[in-house]
């Protein structure tokens, strides 16, 4: 069965950890194998956005970001989404414990 995360909103003064986590959170059920002289690498595909898409998706909550994931990718999403991503030059808020940078569901398309 396929699943769908929606963005319900994002949390006060973490606009820019949620923009990260949508330009960089992966599926990882589409995890794509190569092989080149016995050796095997992995590419995993994420949401495949560009910075002014993830910008809007971002500031138009609620709004599907993933659609027809499974449901292990869904939650994977979800939490990632959650946690926000925070790269090592910015110097952005981290949520309190128990706080998230966003609201975000899994929900079956319909």
């Amino acid at each position: 069965m396929a699943y769908d995360v929606v963005l319900e909103s994002v949390s006060p003064g973490f606009h820019g950890p949620v923009v990260a986590a949508l330009l960089t959170v992966r599926i990882p059920s589409r995890t794509k194998w190569t092989e080149v002289a016995g050796f095997r690498s992995a590419a995993t595909v994420g949401l495949g956005l560009d910075p002014a898409k993830a910008e809007r998706l971002a500031t138009s909550a609620p709004v599907v970001v993933a659609k027809g994931v499974t449901a292990e990718d869904a939650e994977h999403i979800k939490a990632y989404l959650e946690a926000g991503h925070f790269p090592e030059k910015k110097e952005w808020p981290r949520p309190d414990p128990g706080q998230t940078c966003c609201v975000a569901s899994v929900r079956e398309p319909g």
